[in-house]
């Protein structure tokens, strides 16, 4: 009877969580369609510089968005929980714009993790495409307000969509 009950629990519990997670990355695809297409290339260029700046400081693992292989669900358990106390951190500084950008990071890994929630990760990243043709433009400009070089990968990267979550075509 105790391992019936546990089970039931176990199994309350998973779908709560699978539930919270589909309305928190379905809440930020729609706040997506709410930019413009330079913000999201804005958001892109944000978060690819984010991303790779915590690469180089080993903080992510490198080549987190190309590598075939996941992490194991612990390990982008944890990436998500650092990635989604960053984001907060910057909200309090009023960088909202590093905090979408962060999301984006930490949604994508919270899909990878979560098979049950891929399908949203690849929308989120079709609605992320409406942003490329702006992304150069935003990385310029950012060089320029921060008055120093992005590192090269920015610039090599910016298109790069995590292997797994590649928007499906609409054949």
């Amino acid at each position: 009877m105790f391992k019936t009950l546990k089970s039931g629990l176990a199994n309350h519990f998973k779908g709560r969580a699978m539930n919270s997670s589909r309305k928190a990355v379905q809440d930020y695809i729609i706040g997506l369609r709410q930019m413009t297409d330079q913000d999201l290339g804005v958001i892109l260029a944000v978060s690819t510089v984010i991303r790779i700046n915590m690469e180089n400081q080993e903080y992510l693992p490198k080549g987190l968005y190309s590598d075939q292989s996941l992490l194991s669900t612990t390990e982008l358990g944890r990436y998500q929980m650092d990635l989604n106390k960053l984001v907060r951190d910057f909200n309090k500084m009023k960088q909202h714009t590093d905090a979408v950008g962060t999301l984006l990071i930490s949604y994508s890994l919270r899909c990878l993790n979560v098979p049950e929630v891929r399908d949203l990760g690849r929308e989120m990243w079709a609605e992320m495409q409406r942003g490329y043709p702006h992304v150069k433009d935003a990385l310029k400009q950012g060089e320029e307000e921060k008055g120093e070089s992005f590192p090269e990968r920015a610039w090599q990267e910016w298109q790069q969509i995590p292997v797994g979550l590649e928007p499906l075509d609409d054949d």
